[in-house]
């Protein structure tokens, strides 16, 4: 079973971003069921957010507690496509925050450039999209 913990902010908000989490994983990961995620709403200097990834199944995420409606789902949406990433093999981090993306390492590459931050900003509209829509039938 996965286990999924939203520590500060609100309990409105705390709620909305754990349904997030769980829509992101049954549409992204649906077979995993091993998922450690820990998400925290906090102040955070020069992003927002953040996900780091402690072993292939366990995750620490950052979110900016300022955040609300559509800009917090679309972020947390965004760190779980890195979660996804982590947890597929196709990004991976290694000794030095040496950053590989199927197997190639990108050091030096412009943030805007890096591959799985396309792909997170892709999927974040749909994933906010998808998810809405699943607000609006539930």
């Amino acid at each position: 079973m996965n286990y999924i913990e939203v520590n500060g902010a609100t309990k409105k908000k705390r709620e909305l971003v754990e349904d997030v989490v769980y829509f992101c994983i049954n549409r992204l990961m649906p077979r995993m069921r091993t998922l450690d995620i820990n998400v925290n709403l906090k102040k955070i200097e020069d992003a927002e957010g953040f996900c780091c990834c402690l072993d292939p199944r366990s995750f620490e995420i950052e979110i900016q507690k300022s955040l609300e409606g559509d800009d917090l789902i679309t972020c947390v949406a965004h760190e779980m496509v890195h979660v996804w990433q982590y947890a597929v093999g196709v990004l991976k981090e290694k000794t030095g925050f040496r950053q590989f993306w199927k197997g190639k390492e990108y050091t030096g590459t412009a943030y805007s450039k890096q591959p799985w931050e396309r792909q997170a900003y892709r999927m974040q509209e749909v994933l906010l999209e998808e998810f809405k829509e699943w607000q609006e039938s539930a």
